[in-house]
């Protein structure tokens, strides 16, 4: 595990110095602790326009494999990651809103380095305030490498429609259209129309939430046994608790997806069909101003008629991030 903990060693490092850095900035002393991502963002006037974001993680996977690739290796094994990352945020009450990022991931498997995946991710988003509704659209590129080599670009717009509905309930429509470009296996180069809808439940204000989410996804590769088109549902329940002083963020996630192939894959002679089931639960725990600790816990059944991913993993990690 040399290289494993020689990446963990210097993320850690590098995210422990840029906190100590911050908290003893006396200029800094008033600025609000970054805001959490997703639904829990909250608008801040005093949140600083450009951000940095170091992390590192580790964890343990009963099955590694590639998604993309319908591959797993039928075996465990340990895998350290690094993230790095850079956000701008336009400050003030403006209606018209607008934010971009960059985003670097790198993990290291202990025995299974062909696994070994780095993505460089690029977004932008934009959006309007029309009251109670807003409009606005997003943009995502990606960049990925496996074991070192081109492996996949992806582009995705996505326009999106929101309206806040009362008090208690925040619904979100959204268009999504994604190009897939593997390289060196056109077979599964695909272009992607999906449509998801979301409805956020404040129990609680943003102590207590719950959302539910469906999407739709009809997608066309560059060999027909790779079409298909799929549903998938959500639930996730956030809970925000005060231990010792420190407010921890715990959020289960439950999500089913179901994939009906278009043709036959030669391997099986048949038509594919996938069903997808995964629990997950996560931990946030701040350890400082700009630190914190989340702890995951995933289970993932995947049935399928294709034997390559027929499985089921457990997943457990735990990651360290600083905002700087």
């Amino acid at each position: 595990m040399t290289r494993i903990t020689l990446l963990l060693a210097v993320a850690w490092l590098a995210a422990a110095h840029g906190q100590v850095a911050r908290d003893d900035d006396a200029d800094t002393s008033d600025v609000a602790p970054a805001q959490p991502s997703g639904a829990d963002a909250a608008p801040t006037n005093d949140a600083d326009a450009v951000t940095f974001e170091l992390g590192a993680g580790i964890e343990h996977d009963s099955d590694v494999g590639v998604a993309e690739l319908d591959t797993t290796t039928g075996a465990g094994d340990v895998a350290a990651s690094l993230e790095f990352g850079v956000a701008y945020d336009r400050p003030g009450d403006s209606k018209a809103d607008f934010g971009a990022g960059y985003n670097f991931s790198e993990s290291l498997h202990e025995d299974f380095s062909a696994f070994d995946v780095r993505i460089h991710r690029v977004s932008a988003r934009t959006s309007y305030d029309l009251g109670r509704t807003d409009i606005g659209a997003s943009l995502q590129y990606a960049d990925a490498a496996l074991d070192g080599n081109e492996f996949l670009t992806l582009t995705q717009i996505s326009p999106y429609l929101s309206r806040l509905v009362g008090k208690r309930l925040f619904l979100r429509f959204a268009y999504l259209s994604t190009d897939k470009d593997f390289a060196g296996n056109p077979a599964r180069d695909a272009k992607a129309s999906s449509f998801s809808s979301d409805a956020y439940v404040f129990v609680n204000g943003l102590t207590t939430y719950l959302v539910f989410g469906h999407r739709y996804d009809d997608e066309n590769a560059g060999a027909a046994e790779f079409d298909y088109t799929g549903h998938r549902l959500n639930l996730q329940l956030s809970k925000r608790l005060t231990m010792r002083a420190r407010e921890v963020t715990l959020r289960t996630y439950l999500r089913f997806e179901n994939r009906d192939y278009r043709a036959a894959t030669p391997s099986i002679g048949q038509l594919r069909r996938d069903d997808r089931r995964e629990l997950e639960t996560t931990a946030e725990i701040p350890t400082g101003k700009r630190l914190v600790t989340r702890i995951s816990l995933k289970r993932a059944d995947n049935d399928s008629n294709l034997p390559a991913v027929d499985f089921a993993e457990t997943v457990l990690s735990v990651e360290f991030s600083a905002t700087l």
